[in-house]
């Protein structure tokens, strides 16, 4: 059966991607996926989105609104974005947040239409302060490179630097290079956010399935980031191998769906 392709919806806030399952399956979620910085839903529309649908999911993909160079948005206003998009689908949800968008995923736990949350590579609710420092002092080229994302294009040598930190060494180079040439554009007001603690509601005190999968050497969130927000949601987590920070888009994106499926048929029958 081929993938269903993507088609655009409008809402109040903007756009979503969406994909239709071609034979939904009974009792499967809708998701709605929340991508990282300096992304937007483009990244789920390389196979991931499809792949999630034909499963039997409906599938949705929300771009956060960045503001502008004047007034940038914060991380407050991304969370609204993800808010107005699911009283506009009016069902219940599963959140998909990768990295920045793990984070605002997190801070969603307690809304009434989120049924629970998979967390890819995701922001940990301490923010990022501690890690970001960590990545100054261990490598300072990379974390210039991560700080000049805010950036509407990015200089060949950052992204040289950062192929190495979001792709695997099994993406092929001009695969990266053409999901590096679109990133870029950050709002600084959403990053400057996520460096700090986030109140974000633990996903066991509210009965919501929660699930963590991450690169087991991801340079830009470390695997103890990780464990620690597995620890605070009381949930499950694994520590993939052959991956790098951008998952949906590596290499091994196949592998990292399945696994988000068999968490999804496991926990929502």
């Amino acid at each position: 059966m081929r993938p269903p392709d993507a088609t655009t919806l409008r809402f109040a806030r903007g756009t979503l991607l969406a994909w239709d399952p071609p034979a939904p399956r009974p009792g499967a979620p809708a998701l709605l996926l929340l991508h990282g910085a300096a992304c937007g839903a483009w990244v789920w529309d390389h196979g991931f989105g499809a792949r999630l649908a034909a499963a039997g999911h409906p599938v949705f993909a929300l771009t956060f609104g960045r503001g502008s160079r004047a007034a940038p948005a914060g991380l407050a206003a991304f969370a609204e974005d993800a808010r107005i998009a699911l009283a506009a689908l009016r069902r219940p949800l599963v959140l998909v947040g990768h990295s920045l968008g793990g984070l605002v995923a997190q801070l969603l736990l307690s809304e009434a239409a989120v049924r629970g949350a998979a967390l890819l590579a995701p922001v940990p609710p301490e923010g990022l302060a501690w890690s970001n420092w960590r990545l100054a002092m261990a490598d300072p080229p990379l974390w210039r490179a991560v700080a000049r994302m805010t950036e509407p294009a990015m200089p060949p040598a950052d992204a040289a630097l950062l192929r190495r930190a979001l792709f695997s060494a099994g993406l092929p180079d001009a695969v990266a290079a053409h999901h590096l040439s679109r990133m870029g554009g950050e709002s600084p007001a959403a990053l400057l956010d996520a460096q700090a603690p986030q109140p974000v509601p633990p996903a066991s005190l509210l009965g919501k399935p929660c699930v963590v999968l991450a690169p087991r050497r991801d340079r830009l969130v470390p695997a103890d980031a990780i464990v620690r927000t597995a620890a605070w949601h009381a949930a499950p987590f694994a520590l993939l191998d052959g991956t790098g920070h951008a998952m949906m888009l590596d290499a091994a994106w196949e592998t990292l769906a399945d696994r988000l499926l068999d968490w999804l048929r496991d926990g929502f029958r």
